[in-house]
């Protein structure tokens, strides 16, 4: 049954390399407008065309390229698993799964955009999204479950690269799917500019401020690692401010400024939750070493006193 499980682990994990090396392929066609599927335009030209108040400049869009060289160097560690049988399984088979319909759905939003077929491309960035916090769930949970038995190299590796690599994936990706809810009310179901952009935008916020609770309460202990969302949200609202400060409404030029604001302050807050809580761990550290060590020179002496009064009395023996 375990060598069952390794094989088709390892069947998921070939898979979820070879489709996010395809996605890649496709999204470097998809911007260059080249390619035998894709369309006429590109993703560049489409979000210049259906621009929305909540549109970033364009060079927030260059974080794409820190997405795909985080996780093409994440998921090259993942592949050592196939070989290293010792490791734990810190990252199940659903967590592939997951990771792979996530670029499924990105492979579609990319074709989607490209044949200028918008309406669908709101379902498709959605289902990324989803699918990008499942496997971001699934590390979770597989990292604590195998708390124990996961090397400590291991570990950071999955924290620093998988997790947080994910974390910025999906967070833009949560960005994408809301511009593109907001895009799609305002040019195919009639809504008003203002009040579309303005509900993508509450909904973001209610979204930030659940998990900046969740991460500081239920979840502290998951996610006390995971540092790399503010900095994408910070990243993604100073770009819509820069690029549509004197074009959007007054509404929603304080809604992104309030939220620029927020993720500046959930930064700042997070960072020192973490500094706090690595000192803490330090010092409780530092304090059990202190008491080993404390302990062993008093259970030497115990020890010897027993032998000398044990000595003592069997010589007391010999002379009566």
């Amino acid at each position: 049954m375990a060598s069952c499980y390794r094989v088709i682990k390892a069947v998921c994990i070939a898979s979820n390399l070879i489709m996010y090396t395809l996605l890649l392929v496709m999204n470097y066609a998809a911007n260059n407008r080249s390619g035998i599927l894709l369309g006429n335009s590109s993703i560049r030209e489409m979000t210049r065309k259906y621009s929305i108040e909540f549109s970033p400049a364009p060079f927030a869009f260059e974080i794409w390229k820190l997405v795909n060289a985080w996780t093409s160097v994440w998921i090259l560690y993942s592949a050592t698993h196939i070989f290293r049988t010792s490791v734990p399984d810190v990252l199940p088979a659903f967590f592939f799964v997951s990771f792979t319909l996530a670029t499924i759905a990105n492979i579609a939003w990319t074709q989607f955009m490209s044949w200028e077929i918008i309406p669908p491309t709101t379902g498709f960035a959605f289902a990324m999204m989803i699918f990008l916090y499942a496997a971001l769930l699934c590390s979770y949970a597989g990292l604590h479950k195998q708390r124990y038995h996961i090397r400590k190299l291991d570990f950071w590796i999955i924290q620093l690269l998988v997790n947080n690599g994910i974390a910025v994936y999906a967070t833009w990706a949560t960005i994408t799917a809301f511009r593109h809810f907001a895009l799609s009310m305002i040019y195919f179901h009639g809504v008003d500019r203002e009040l579309a952009v303005t509900v993508a935008l509450g909904v973001i916020a209610v979204a930030m401020i659940i998990w900046f609770i969740l991460e500081n309460t239920l979840w502290k202990q998951h996610l006390l690692y995971t540092v790399t969302i503010y900095p994408v949200l910070i990243w993604a609202f100073m770009a819509s401010v820069i690029l549509n400060l004197n074009h959007v409404s007054h509404t929603n030029t304080v809604i992104m400024q309030a939220l620029l604001t927020m993720s500046g302050t959930f930064f700042i807050g997070k960072i020192c939750h973490l500094t706090w809580n690595v000192v803490q761990k330090r010092k409780h550290t530092r304090s059990s070493d202190d008491i080993e060590i404390s302990e062993i020179p008093r259970a030497q002496t115990k020890k010897d006193k027993q032998k000398y009064t044990s000595k003592r009395e069997s010589q007391q023996g010999f002379g009566q």
